[in-house]
């Protein structure tokens, strides 16, 4: 999942119709519900459920995330690569990440370490990959050591650290460029290409961490860098009004989204249980990839009040869901398992459909404990650091939203 503190807007008059993405927190929403919907089915029935491939085909849920992070976090680079706002002070934006991050995954590390014992962490190099989330560098299983879900924060911290530094690349390529947007789609093309590359790689046999872990997954953080590019781009009057349309009909966006979904165990006939071969791990990272892009793209450009579509991702409930959506991510994956052994209900053997729904209720109070008692506070703590470039170019919203990603 990404996690961002806010919607970073540049502080320019708006290149499009809007300057806010009131649709976002229901894309995370979506994203978190997906998750915990494929966990709760493997945990209870492996699978072996009427629609158990399709379900098998959640996977995708964390690329939603990923190219969410992508657009958000790339907004402030954009913006001053394009549009000359102050550049992004790279202090305060360390500050910020680590204050989104960490906080709230050390206390559920906490949690079910000492307080509810379920998690494994061993030795003390365990314990310092696992606090500072780099465990899945190493050949460490994440879904047998710490937190399982946590191999998708490690992806999105690796993102973190890359930005900044493919940020100041970028804007010295584009400072003595006439031509800054070339610069940028330029960047972001050879981005996705070792992004493809990786993933083809994967797919032929590399087992190497230090490419299963950001390069596999930059062709999805690219496209939402993409987006941001688009959106942040001073386009003339009928650039702009071509750019609004691209992005106008949200159901052909999301049409695609389900197609690609349904092509994971219709077309590539992935079955969750079995190991992929080739075509196949290659044909679901496109079709990850596919899905975030044409997830996000109508919570980015387009008439935002426009359609069923955004008016079910504006919903209260969608928009709650979306703020606290980190929390719900973290804390669903040993509430599954405890809420099963409350019902008596062992490992595959158990009704997923109640356990979803009381897992879901109890994450969500959880994650609501956790954002208004840890992580609005530290977010708020960590902004007195970040008025400098990050502020200047920021708008905060009333509600300190928050970009999610997740797994």
């Amino acid at each position: 999942m990404g996690l961002d503190d806010s919607v970073v807007q540049p502080a320019l008059p708006r290149p499009l119709a809007h300057d806010r993405f009131p649709a976002f927190d229901g894309v995370r929403a979506l994203a978190v519900v997906s998750v915990v919907a494929y966990h709760a089915v493997f945990f209870n029935t492996n699978f072996h459920t009427p629609g158990g491939s399709f379900f098998g085909a959640l996977t995708v849920s964390p690329w939603i995330f990923f190219v969410t992070s992508g657009c958000v976090l790339y907004l402030p680079f954009a913006a001053a690569h394009l549009r000359g706002a102050p550049a992004v002070d790279a202090v305060s934006y360390g500050v910020h990440r680590i204050a989104r991050v960490y906080p709230a995954y050390w206390l559920v590390l906490v949690f079910f370490t000492v307080v509810v014992p379920r998690i494994n962490i061993y030795g003390f190099t365990g314990f310092l990959l696992h606090t500072s989330l780099t465990q899945t560098y190493t050949h460490i299983n994440p879904f047998v050591d710490g937190l399982p879900p946590a191999w998708s924060l490690v992806v999105e911290i690796s993102f973190y650290v890359f930005l900044p530094f493919y940020g100041l690349l970028i804007a010295g390529l584009a400072r003595p460029s006439r031509r800054p947007l070339a610069v940028e789609l330029g960047g972001l093309a050879v981005l996705f290409a070792f992004g493809i590359v990786a993933i083809v790689a994967l797919g032929n046999g590399l087992d190497a961490p230090w490419v299963t872990v950001l390069p596999q997954h930059l062709g999805a953080f690219a496209l939402g860098m993409l987006l941001a590019v688009v959106h942040t781009y001073p386009w003339s009057a009928e650039a702009a009004a071509r750019v609004e349309r691209v992005g106008r009909d949200a159901w052909i966006w999301w049409s695609g989204a389900l197609a690609a979904f349904v092509a994971i165990p219709v077309v590539l006939r992935l079955d969750p249980l079995s190991a992929p071969n080739t075509v196949q791990a290659i044909g679901l990272n496109l079709c990850q990839i596919l899905v975030g892009l044409c997830i996000v793209v109508p919570a980015v450009l387009g008439p935002q009040d426009r359609g069923t579509i955004r008016r079910m991702l504006r919903s209260r409930p969608a928009v709650y869901l979306g703020l606290v959506s980190y929390g719900i991510y973290l804390w669903h994956w040993y509430i599954l398992r405890i809420v099963a052994d409350w019902f008596g209900w062992p490992l595959y053997h158990g009704n997923w459909i109640v356990v979803f729904a009381v897992a879901l209720a109890i994450s969500v109070l959880a994650a609501s404990v956790s954002w208004y008692g840890l992580e609005r506070p530290v977010m708020r703590f960590a902004r007195r650091f970040g008025r400098s470039s990050i502020g200047r170019v920021s708008v905060p919203d009333a509600r300190d939203r928050h970009a999610r990603h997740d797994a």
